[in-house]
């Protein structure tokens, strides 16, 4: 705990020193494109998950079936 607080007094002190405010962060924010590059991230993390759900589920079928045909 004491060493998240030493780094928020530490970014706070860097920022303060170079005239950094909110409004520069935010403008920031918007000109980088940060939230629309964050959500197709997420996207693709999701669709990601879904691929690696669906072939897991299609493992334990083809499984199942080896074990049907071979009885």
């Amino acid at each position: 705990m004491i060493v998240i607080i030493g780094l928020v007094a530490g970014f706070a002190y860097y920022a303060g020193s170079h005239g950094i405010t909110l409004g520069n962060i935010g403008d920031w924010f918007e000109e980088s494109n940060i939230s629309e590059t964050l959500k197709n991230t997420l996207n693709k993390t999701l669709e990601l998950a879904e691929e690696k759900q669906v072939a897991e589920k299609a493992g334990i079928l083809i499984d199942d079936l080896k074990e049907k045909v071979s009885d």
